[in-house]
C-alpha cells in the first residue's frame, strides 16, 4: 500500500474523512476480494469492475508483462466506497497510466457507491491518480461521455486527444416475452430473427450451447478455434490488433469462463452444425448489465452468417437471464439493430501529466516539423502533409487500445 494517504473532509452524514490509498502490493489487493464483490453488487458494476476480472487480468497479463499495479481505494469510516483498479507501463523513458486489464476494448470507468457523495469520489480518484502514481502520460480508452471521469479528463490542460467511438447496448429487461421485442426490431440485412439459424440448418443439424464452465479443456479448445477464425479473417480483410496474437489474452478469456481462484465471469455460447462449432461468443454475467466480450467463426460458412447466430443466441441468453447488453464500441449494423438504434459516445483520451512528459510531446512535435521542412525542401511541389502538432501525431501507438472484441463482418 502507498505509504502516504490522502484525507478530506467528507459530505457523508457522519461526518467522517475520506481516505484514499493506493495498493500496489499483490497480497493487499487480494485482500480486497470480500469488501470489492460487495461494492460491486450495491454499484451495479460491469464486468470489468469485478475483482474477479481485475484479479485474473493482474494474474495472468499485466503482472506476466512486468507492469507496476496501482488500484485506488477509497474509504469513509472504514468502509471501501470506491475502487479504481490501474496499472503502469514503462516505455523507453517514460511512464503511461492505463486502466487494468488486457486492453481488450472494454470501457473505463470508476466502481463507485452511487449517493450524494459520488461526484466527489470520483474526483478525489482522478486528483490520486494524477499526482501520486508517478505517470507522465495517462491513457483512458473508451470513456463514457456521461461520466463524471469524462468531464474531469477532457477539461485537462494538456490533452493530447480525445476520440468519440459509437457505443450500442441492448436494453432487454421489461421487454415482455422474447416474441414480443424481437417484434420490436425490423429485419437485420432483410431478414428477421431465426431465419438465420433457418438458413443453416440447410446444412445440417444446428444446435446451440452453452458451454459448462467447468468443462475447462473443451473450453479452451473452443476459444483457442475462435482465435484461429479471428486471425484467418483479420489476414483476409488486412485488419490486425496486438490482442490478436496474445495467448495471455487468450488464457484470460478462458479463466474468465472458470478459475479455480474466482467466480466465473462469464459464458461460452457455441453454435455448431453436425456437432461441430461454426460459431462462439463470450459474453459476462450480468449486474444488470452483461457484456459481449469476444467472437468468431468458421469462414467457410460465412454466407449462412454463422456469426450473426452466435450474436442472436448471446442476445436470447442475456434476455432469458434477465440481463441487459451491451455490445461495446463500434458500428457494425448487428449492434445498432439489436440495440435498436439506441447508441451513445465513449471517448478514448489521453493526458500529458507531467513535465517530462511534456517535453517528451515538444520533442516530438519539432522532430516531425523539422522532418516536414525537409521533406518540403526535397520535393517543393509535394501536397501539405496533416500540420505538424496536431494532438494526433503525438499519440504512442504502443498504448493504443485494442477495440472491443467482435464477431467479424459477415
Amino acid at each position: 500500500m502507498d505509504a502516504t494517504t490522502q484525507t478530506e473532509p467528507s459530505t457523508h452524514s457522519t461526518q467522517s474523512t475520506r481516505r484514499y490509498d493506493i495498493i500496489s502490493d499483490e497480497a493487499d489487493f487480494r485482500a480486497l476480494q470480500p469488501e470489492w464483490d460487495a461494492l460491486w453488487l450495491r454499484a451495479h458494476g460491469y464486468y470489468y469492475q469485478s475483482f474477479s476480472f481485475c484479479w485474473l487480468a493482474w494474474k495472468h497479463v499485466t503482472k506476466p508483462h512486468g507492469r507496476g499495479l496501482k488500484c485506488i481505494v477509497c474509504r469513509e469510516a472504514g468502509q471501501l466506497v470506491m475502487i479504481w483498479p490501474l496499472e503502469t507501463v514503462k516505455r523507453v523513458l517514460w511512464t503511461y497510466l492505463v486502466p487494468l486489464g488486457p486492453e481488450g476494448g472494454d470501457y473505463t470507468s470508476v466502481l463507485v457507491e452511487n449517493d450524494a457523495a459520488t461526484t466527489a469520489r470520483v474526483e478525489g480518484a482522478w486528483n490520486t491518480a494524477r499526482r501520486r502514481c508517478g505517470a507522465d502520460f495517462i491513457h483512458l480508452p473508451y470513456v463514457r461521455n456521461t461520466l463524471d471521469l469524462h468531464r474531469l479528463v477532457t477539461r485537462e490542460r494538456h490533452v493530447l486527444f480525445a476520440e468519440p467511438h459509437n457505443a450500442s447496448a441492448a436494453k432487454l429487461r421489461g421487454q415482455g416475452t422474447w416474441d414480443d421485442y424481437c417484434r420490436t426490431l425490423g429485419t437485420l440485412f432483410g431478414k428477421r430473427p431465426g431465419t438465420f439459424a433457418n438458413r443453416l440448418s440447410k446444412e445440417g443439424q444446428v444446435a446451440v450451447r452453452v458451454m459448462d464452465p467447468a468443462e475447462e479443456s473443451e473450453t479452451a479448445a473452443i476459444i483457442e478455434w475462435m482465435f484461429n477464425c479471428k486471425r484467418s479473417w483479420s489476414d483476409r480483410v488486412g485488419k490486425r490488433s496486438v490482442w490478436l496474437d496474445s495467448p495471455e489474452f487468450e488464457r484470460f478469456l478462458g479463466k474468465l469462463i472458470y478459475s479455480a481462484d474466482v467466480p466465473s465471469m462469464a459464458r461460452l455460447i457455441v453454435v455448431t452444425l453436425d456437432e461441430a462449432p461454426v460459431a462462439g461468443i463470450i459474453v459476462s454475467l450480468g449486474n444488470p448489465w452483461a457484456s459481449a466480450i469476444f467472437a468468431g467463426y468458421d469462414p467457410y460458412f460465412g454466407k449462412c452468417c454463422p456469426g450473426l447466430i452466435a450474436v442472436e443466441q448471446c442476445v436470447k441468453w442475456a434476455f432469458d437471464n434477465d440481463y441487459d447488453l451491451d455490445f461495446g464500441v463500434g458500428v457494425e449494423r448487428f449492434k445498432s439493430y439489436w440495440s435498436r438504434d439506441e447508441a451513445s459516445t465513449a471517448w478514448t483520451v489521453q493526458i500529458v501529466n507531467s513535465t517530462w512528459g511534456l517535453l517528451a510531446m515538444r520533442a516530438r512535435r519539432g522532430a516531425r516539423q523539422v522532418a516536414e521542412r525537409a521533406k518540403r525542401l526535397v520535393h517543393p511541389d509535394a501536397p501539405d502533409a496533416p500540420e505538424a502538432g496536431k494532438a494526433a501525431e503525438v499519440r504512442d501507438p504502443a498504448r493504443q487500445p485494442a477495440t472491443r472484441a467482435r464477431p467479424q463482418p459477415e
